[in-house]
């Protein structure tokens, strides 16, 4: 699109909203809403919206286009937009009218510097991704479990009895060269709902690594069972979920893209004659299991704002008075069930959850109703630091192969923090970073939150 066609404005009494995005993924889907309300509610209302997708060029067309000021009246996030947000150049969504709902309903979902700034909010977040245990059926089964871990100990019984079954069977894998990711979704993202915390405490603004001991001697005895499958080291998540696939593995960690994965990349239990998985309800997710159930807190999410809109929208009061039903097409209650129904995104509301009408792929359905309380994650410090010696995916991967052995995990996470909580004072002294950047007083308290 040519940036002078970019600025949409009355015709014959039309408003016209522009919007941008990077979602290719989810573009049949959305131009069937934008076609629906432009034909509906748009044209009783006088408003249409111009909806179009970038692709590899995104990042460089809204930055020219910012630069500019250029910009369409409604955008995705883009590599670099703090700045332009500190520039005034987006609009605070208290000042659109008629979304305060929406803007309640997500509150619990905020993240600072990226939907909130200074406490005001210029986005909702949607949507996310959380880990989730993946468990074959049939092994479990033949295992003689009627229904997948609830805690670490029925996870760590229920892994050695799978690998008993059969010399090409192993109760659990463990993709380390999927690096440095396999620290957070198989480790940290697996453990903080039993810990209470992240590795990096926003709260007290250090590194607790060691608080996690409980875990990694837990993963360590498991592997000790030779019930971990071999070779993690030059193992990659592709070729862990093939293996998965194929029945080798009874459980391994993951999210909601698995799904599209195992259903045609990987289609478990091997594909038919038209490439569909033939076994396509062998498997299914699981909540992960918790140190203990009478404890447990609620589960870390990946997730970001959603959309942002031009400040320059409330210069011009008809397209102010339009981003209300603007934002609702994008962001509404009926979009997020939309969405998940279609195998597009989990919502990060439970009750949009429950609400959407099952998927023709039963696992994301259950993936996506498998956790009520989730809490969006604030950004960590972790790939700022000049750590000195071994670094988080080193230590950690030094662990789980058993370079480090269990008696000596608690000693060598307390090591890490050490140098990690030195690196972090490093950075704010030098001025790379700022302190204030990675406290968030409130992320516990929300973990702990019923």
């Amino acid at each position: 699109m040519a940036f002078d066609t970019v600025w949409g404005g009355r015709d014959s009494g039309i408003t016209t909203i522009t919007v941008w995005s990077n979602d290719a993924h989810n573009k049949a889907e959305v131009d069937k809403l934008v076609d629906d309300f432009n034909k509906g509610v748009g044209a009783q209302k006088g408003i249409k919206i111009e909806y179009s997708v970038y692709g590899a060029d995104w990042n460089t067309a809204m930055n020219m286009a910012m630069e500019t000021n250029r910009a369409p009246d409604m955008f995705k996030g883009f590599v670099n937009f703090e700045n332009f947000q500190e520039q005034g150049k987006f609009l605070p969504w208290t000042e659109i009218s008629g979304i305060k709902d929406l803007l309640d309903a997500h509150a619990p979902f905020a993240r600072n510097r990226n939907t909130h700034f200074n406490g005001v909010p210029y986005s909702i977040a949607m949507y996310g991704w959380f880990s989730g245990f993946h468990y074959n059926k049939s092994l479990l089964q033949r295992a003689g479990f009627s229904a997948p871990p609830k805690t670490w100990a029925e996870f760590e019984q229920q892994a050695i009895a799978i690998s008993r079954l059969a010399p090409n069977i192993y109760g659990y894998g463990i993709p380390l060269l999927w690096t440095p990711d396999f620290c957070h979704w198989v480790t940290e993202f697996a453990a903080t709902n039993s810990v209470g915390h992240m590795y990096w405490n926003f709260a007290e603004g250090r590194y607790n690594f060691a608080d996690f001991t409980e875990y990694f001697e837990m993963l360590a005895r498991v592997r000790e069972a030779n019930a971990i499958f071999p070779g993690m080291e030059s193992l990659s998540d592709d070729q862990l979920r093939a293996h998965f696939s194929a029945g080798n593995v009874g459980f391994i960690m993951g999210a909601g893209w698995n799904v599209g994965v195992l259903y045609e990349q990987f289609p478990f239990g091997g594909a038919d004659a038209n490439g569909a998985p033939r076994n396509p309800t062998g498997w299914d997710f699981a909540p992960l299991p918790v140190r203990d159930a009478n404890s447990a807190y609620a589960v870390p999410v990946s997730a970001g704002a959603q959309y942002y809109v031009n400040a320059q929208v409330k210069n011009d009061r008809a397209k102010l008075r339009a981003m209300t039903d603007v934002v609702r097409v994008f962001c509404g209650d009926e979009t997020q069930m939309l969405m998940f129904t279609a195998g597009k995104h989990v919502p990060l509301r439970a009750d949009i959850a429950a609400k959407a009408a099952q998927s023709e792929r039963p696992q994301w359905t259950s993936y996506g109703r498998t956790v009520t309380r989730t809490v969006t994650m604030p950004a960590a410090p972790h790939d700022q630091l000049a750590v000195e010696g071994a670094g988080r995916a080193a230590v950690i991967g030094q662990i789980l192969t058993g370079q480090i052995p269990r008696t000596g995990i608690r000693a060598a996470l307390t090591d890490l923090d050490r140098r990690m909580n030195a690196a972090f004072q490093q950075a704010v002294d030098r001025g790379i970073i700022k302190r204030e950047d990675f406290i968030d007083a409130t992320f516990e308290q929300r973990l702990r939150a019923r």
